[in-house]
Parts: C-alpha cells; sequence; structure tokens
C-alpha cells in the first residue's frame, strides 16, 4: 500500500467516524422530581454534537405517559426555551401525577420523536405534601379547619351524604360522663336533633406516599366512605393499638368517634370525642353536642 493510498484510508475512516458520533437532536437522561411549594423541577442532558442545530426546546406536561407522537398532541406545552438550557421549573396547582417531554426544533421544524425515559418521563411526580407543624397544630388554641362538602370534589375521599345508619342500639351511659360533656359544651335549647355530616381532615384528602398516615387513609377509603361503620370501628381500634405517629393517633380517635356516632353508639362515641377536646376543640364540641341531642330522647323515655 502507497503512503498516499494510506493516508487516503485514514482520513476516510476518519471521516466516517467523525459522522457517525454527531448524535440525534434529542435531550436524554430526562428526570422530573418535586421542588419546593407548588414547583415541579425538569432536568435533561443537551446533545453534545447534534447532526442538526438545535434553535429551541419544548417542554410539554401531561397527566399520563408520553410515549408516543399521539400522546405528544395532547399533553400541553407548558414552556419553550433556548438551545443551551438544561432543565425548567413546573408550576402545578394540585397533588396529580404528572409526565414531561422535551423535544428539540430544527430547520424551523419540531423533532417529535418520543423516546420514553430518553426525552420523556416514564414514571408520575408530584407535589410534596407539606408536614404540619404539631406544635402548632394541637395546641388547644389551634385554628381548626373545617373541611366542607365543596372542598372535596378533586379529593379520593369524596363526600357522602349518608342517608341511613345501622341499627346498633346505644348503650346509656353513665351520669358521670353526661355531665363532663355537658360542662364543656353548656346547656341547650330542645330542639329537632340532627344527624351530622361526615367530617374528614386535610391531611387525609390525598393518598398519602406510605407510613402511618397511608395506613389511616387505606382504612378509610375501604371501609368509612364506604358506610361500614362497624368494620371502620374495630380497624381503628386496631390501628390504634399500634404505635402510630401522635398526628395519626389523634385522627384516628376522631374518626373512631364518627364511626361509633353513625352506628348509633353515641354513649362511646361521647367518650371518644372527649378524648381529643383538647386538641380539636371546636370539631369535637358539635359532635358531642349532637351526639348528646340524640341521647335525650332515650333519657326521656
Amino acid at each position: 500500500m502507497t503512503k498516499r493510498r494510506f493516508f487516503s484510508t485514514v482520513l476516510f475512516f476518519s471521516l466516517l467516524l467523525a459522522a457517525h458520533s454527531k448524535e440525534r437532536p434529542l435531550v436524554s437522561d430526562i428526570n422530573a422530581f418535586p421542588g419546593k411549594g407548588n414547583s415541579i423541577n425538569v432536568a435533561w442532558t443537551i446533545p453534545k454534537n447534534p447532526e442538526q442545530k438545535i434553535q429551541r426546546y419544548y417542554v410539554y406536561r401531561s397527566s399520563s405517559p408520553i410515549g408516543t407522537y399521539y400522546d405528544l398532541s395532547n399533553a400541553s406545552l407548558i414552556a419553550t426555551v433556548d438551545s443551551s438550557t438544561a432543565g425548567y421549573v413546573d408550576t402545578v396547582k394540585n397533588y396529580n401525577d404528572y409526565y414531561y417531554a422535551v423535544i428539540a426544533q430544527v430547520n424551523g421544524q419540531k423533532y417529535d420523536i418520543i423516546l420514553p425515559s430518553i426525552n420523556s418521563t416514564v414514571n408520575g411526580v408530584h407535589l410534596i405534601i407539606p408536614e404540619k407543624d404539631h406544635s402548632l397544630s394541637y395546641s388547644p388554641s389551634a385554628k381548626e379547619k373545617l373541611i366542607g362538602p365543596d372542598e372535596l370534589r378533586d379529593t379520593p375521599l369524596p363526600f357522602l351524604n349518608f342517608a341511613g345508619y345501622t341499627k346498633k342500639k346505644p348503650r346509656l351511659f353513665n351520669l358521670e360522663v353526661k355531665n363532663a360533656a355537658k360542662s364543656l359544651v353548656g346547656s341547650k335549647k330542645k330542639e329537632d336533633p340532627k344527624y351530622l355530616e361526615i367530617h374528614v381532615f386535610e391531611e387525609d384528602l390525598v393518598s398519602p406516599d406510605g407510613g402511618d398516615d397511608f395506613l389511616l387513609f387505606d382504612i378509610l377509603k375501604n371501609t368509612f366512605i364506604q358506610k361500614k361503620y362497624g368494620e371502620a370501628s374495630d380497624q381503628l381500634q386496631s390501628l390504634l393499638g399500634t404505635r402510630c405517629s401522635i398526628s395519626v393517633q389523634n385522627r384516628a380517635v376522631f374518626y373512631l368517634g364518627e364511626s361509633q356516632y353513625y352506628c348509633k353508639d353515641y354513649e362511646s362515641a361521647v367518650k371518644t370525642f372527649l378524648r381529643v377536646y383538647d386538641i380539636y376543640p371546636a370539631l369535637s364540641k358539635k359532635w358531642i353536642d349532637s351526639s348528646l341531642d340524640l341521647l335525650t330522647p332515650i333519657y326521656n323515655q
């Protein structure tokens, strides 16, 4: 082989290698993770040597995985960033799972090839539910937030209109407990007793990631909101027999009182609500009031 032919061969393979070293105009290693407050961070790696000059990137968001061009056409375009940008901070308003995709624009057109886990996320990401400051939440003077029916429409625990209750016959509780309850709620005018509607605490409106909060959420989902109040009472009692967190204990006690209330076991309900009266004074007073009203016809018989 002559020297000229040798250098020609080397040059050919060098050019071929350079051509193959160029990357498609696709971002890679896309990742999304929750940030502070209502933000979700989306990050990716930009190609170092794209075969076509990238003009900008388009960032898409969807409530379902983006795996095809069809999925991309149904996703929302949330941002346009320049070609040197390798991340974007999205702002959302709820705790739903979200999926993201990033595509490039080259020669005035979108290079809309979707490769899951390369330029589109395959796992949903949602905001972190903030933890409450227990030193404030459980002081007697803490402001209690009462969740009304209109506030439950976007949560996995829907508002239930209770039409019927179990026929379990209530027991008459002793005079000492009755007087203790009356001393807290004061005297009331005689009116027709009215049943209260379900109360769900803010912490239990969305499914938590795990731990004691998830155990409580699972009990509520499978028994309490299904109107299986007897089962709910049993399972809540079992949960309270474990070493769960103080926050979960207090909420579980209150749900236990509600379950007993809807089973018409007003004596037990009053005793249970008294256990968390110092934690939820206004809310407990409301349920003790109603329980005593519903007990009044029994005492007058």
